[in-house]
C-alpha cells in the first residue's frame, strides 16, 4: 500500500512539472507563434475548435514608437547586450557574457573556444560557462553556439516533446544519415516510427545554421499589440488583447456527447479534454500574467506613458519581479517578444526596461532626449558630441563624448558635419 502510494505521488508530480513546463513555455510564446501551436493542436484533436484571432489594428508607421524603429537598426550585438543586461548577471558574469557578445563570428558562432576565453580574462571556467549560457539564451535561437551542432540544438528549446528529443538524437548523430536519406536506418535506431523521424527531419531542415545572418535578413513584419493601454476618467486601463490570449474551445457536439454519451464515449471525450486543459490553464495563466506585469510597468513608467520615450526611468527585471512577488524569469518570459499599444504607440514591452547611464537617467531617456536635441539644434550650425553631451550635463544626464557618438549612430543620425546644411 505505501509503495502503491508513492507511486500514485510521483505521477502526480511528474503531471504537475510537465504542465507547469507548458504554462511557461505558453507565457515566452510571442501571440503568432502561440496561435500557430494551437492551430496544429486543433488539427491534432479535431474535436477542439481554434480560430486564429484577429489582432487588434496594426498601427500606422507613425504610430510606432521611434524605440521600436530604433532597435530594429541597432547592430545585433548592441541588442545582444542590452538583453544580457537586464538579466541580472552577477557582476564577473555580464562582463564575460558582454565580451562574448562582441566576439561572435559573422554567423554568430563564438569565435574562440570558451576555455580560452576564460583564460584571457582571467575567469574560471564555471563563470564563462554562465556567461555563455546567458548568451545563449538571447535572441535570436542559435546565437553563442560554438559550432553548427550546438548552434542547431540550441533552437529546439521551443519545441514539443518528443519531437525534441527526437530531434536533438537526430542532430547528434544521425546528419551523415539524413544527407543520405537513410530514415529507416534514424527509426531503427531511436525507436521510434519512421513517419517521426521524417517530421523531426522536415523541422531540422527550418533551422538556420547561421542566426547572426538570418537576423540581419528579418522581413519587417506587422506589429499587433497584446496588451492595449488607455486612459478612461484619468485611469490607466490595461487590457490583455485577444491575440496576445485566444480561446480553445470543445465543440458543441463532443459537449453534447460529453453530457449525454454513454459511459466509453464520455471515457473517451474526457481524455481529449483533460489534454486540452491544460492548453486552456496555461493560456488563461499566460493572460493573468501579462496583466499583472502590464499593470506593474504603467505603475513604473507611468512617465512614458503621459510625455514618451525621453520619461522612460531606469527599470530592471528585478524591480518588476519584486512587485509581483515572482522569480525574475517570470517577468522575462512574459515580456519576451510583446508588444504593447498605447497612447505613445506601439512599443515591445521589453524596452520599457532599460539599464541607468546617469542618476535617474534611462539608455533609452537619454537616446530619446538625444534626438530631440538633434531636432531641434540650428541646422546651419549643428550640435558635436561634445556639445550634446554638455547639454545633456546640464539637465544632470553626464555621458561621454564617445557615448554620445555611440547612442546617435545607434538612432542612425549623422554626424555634425553630415547634418550641417
Amino acid at each position: 500500500m505505501h509503495s502503491l502510494g508513492l507511486e500514485l505521488s510521483m505521477k502526480q508530480e511528474l503531471r504537475l512539472t510537465a504542465e507547469m513546463r507548458l504554462s511557461l513555455r505558453v507565457l515566452q510564446l510571442a501571440s503568432a507563434d502561440l496561435a500557430a501551436e494551437l492551430e496544429r493542436f486543433a488539427e491534432e484533436e479535431p474535436w477542439f475548435r481554434f480560430e486564429r484571432p484577429r489582432p487588434a489594428a496594426a498601427m500606422r508607421t507613425d504610430d510606432v514608437d521611434p524605440l521600436v524603429r530604433v532597435a530594429s537598426r541597432e547592430p545585433l550585438e548592441e541588442r545582444l547586450k542590452q538583453e544580457l543586461r537586464l538579466m541580472g548577471l552577477p557582476a564577473p558574469v555580464l562582463r564575460i557574457a558582454l565580451y562574448l557578445a562582441d566576439d561572435l563570428d559573422e554567423r554568430g558562432y563564438l569565435a574562440e573556444p570558451i576555455d580560452v576565453i576564460a583564460g584571457r580574462l582571467g575567469a574560471s571556467r564555471d563563470q564563462a560557462r554562465a556567461a555563455l549560457a546567458a548568451l545563449q539564451s538571447c535572441d535570436p535561437p542559435g546565437i553563442g553556439a560554438e559550432d553548427l551542432t550546438s548552434c542547431l540544438l540550441l533552437q529546439l528549446r521551443n519545441e514539443r516533446q518528443p519531437m525534441q528529443s527526437i530531434m536533438a538524437s537526430i542532430i547528434r548523430c544521425h546528419l551523415s544519415d539524413v544527407a543520405e536519406g537513410r530514415f529507416a536506418d534514424i527509426a531503427s535506431s531511436l525507436s521510434v516510427p519512421v513517419a517521426q523521424v521524417e517530421e523531426a527531419v522536415r523541422r531540422i531542415r527550418r533551422l538556420t545554421p547561421a542566426p547572426a545572418r538570418a537576423a540581419s535578413d528579418d522581413p519587417v513584419v506587422p506589429l499587433h499589440p497584446d496588451v492595449l493601454v488607455h486612459k478612461v476618467e484619468g485611469e490607466w486601463v490595461i487590457e490583455v488583447t485577444e491575440w496576445a490570449a485566444p480561446r480553445l474551445e470543445l465543440r458543441p457536439a463532443y459537449r453534447r456527447l460529453l453530457r449525454e454519451g454513454d459511459a466509453e464515449v464520455r471515457k473517451f471525450v474526457s481524455a481529449r479534454v483533460a489534454r486540452a486543459t491544460w492548453w486552456m490553464r496555461a493560456i488563461e495563466r499566460r493572460r493573468l500574467t501579462l496583466q499583472r506585469v502590464a499593470e506593474a510597468l504603467v505603475r513604473r513608467q507611468e512617465g512614458y506613458f503621459e510625455r514618451g520615450a525621453a520619461a522612460i526611468r531606469p527599470l530592471r527585471l528585478a524591480d518588476i519581479a519584486e512587485d509581483l512577488g515572482v522569480h525574475e524569469s517570470t517577468v522575462s518570459r512574459a515580456v519576451k517578444g510583446k508588444i504593447l499599444g498605447s497612447p505613445q504607440g506601439l512599443i515591445p514591452m521589453e524596452r520599457l526596461f532599460s539599464v541607468e547611464v546617469a542618476p535617474g537617467w534611462s539608455q533609452e531617456a537619454a537616446k530619446a532626449r538625444l534626438a530631440e536635441i538633434v531636432q531641434a539644434e540650428d541646422k546651419a550650425n549643428p550640435l558635436s558630441d561634445q556639445a550634446i553631451a554638455n547639454l545633456l550635463a546640464s539637465e544632470g544626464c553626464r555621458l561621454s563624448r564617445r557615448a554620445i557618438a555611440k547612442y546617435r549612430e545607434a538612432l542612425c543620425i549623422p554626424n555634425s558635419f553630415q547634418r550641417r546644411r
